[in-house]
């Protein structure tokens, strides 16, 4: 038993560590061997095992590897903020590329405090502010290699696929052009 013990908990530790790493703009995690609910939400302020089991369809003791779990989080004070987590290269200027309708300044002006010279890998950058985009009522995403409406929808906090459908009437879910851009409904 003491041997196991011995085994068992550095693995469980690194697991709880390096399982969390696949965080999407603070709104999906990438299933990773060893994952579960519970290691997966304490990555997470306020967020329960249960949030977690209720805002996806996999079921707690079987948790694919590669699948994409949904996490319901909202920003702070119950605002809805869409944040970027920094990954080593990333720049002001290309973060703002990634999103629809996002510039440096916005980035700045919702960003005071951060160093855009000095970017902290790991850290979070807030991209979309729902609250201060009082007089819009969408965005534009434009559709990368890869990307569906679930993907898009769990990159916009507060954003379902069928928000994205209702907004887009004249664009296949299935078959979305590289390029294109695609409305993201704000409220």
């Amino acid at each position: 038993m003491k041997k196991t013990t011995k085994i068992l908990a550095p693995v469980v530790g690194i697991g709880l560590v390096f399982g969390t790493a696949g965080v999407s703009a603070n709104s999906s995690v990438t299933v990773e061997p060893g994952d579960t609910y519970w290691g997966i939400s304490q990555g997470y302020d306020n967020v329960s095992v249960d949030d977690i089991v209720e805002a996806n369809d996999y079921a707690p003791d079987a948790l694919p590897i590669g699948a994409e779990i949904n996490i319901p989080v909202e920003g702070e004070n119950g605002s809805d903020v869409v944040t970027h987590v920094v990954q080593p290269g990333n720049t002001l200027s290309g973060i703002a590329a990634e999103y629809d309708g996002v510039s440096v300044d916005d980035l700045f002006q919702l960003n005071p405090e951060v160093d855009p010279y000095a970017l902290q890998i790991g850290s979070e950058i807030n991209v979309v502010d729902y609250d201060r985009e009082a007089g819009e009522d969408y965005l534009y995403h434009t559709v990368q290699p890869g990307n569906t409406f679930n993907e898009i929808a769990s990159v916009y906090d507060g954003v379902t696929v069928d928000m994205l459908v209702d907004a887009n009437p004249d664009v296949d879910p299935y078959e979305l052009t590289i390029g294109s851009q695609v409305v993201i409904p704000l409220r």
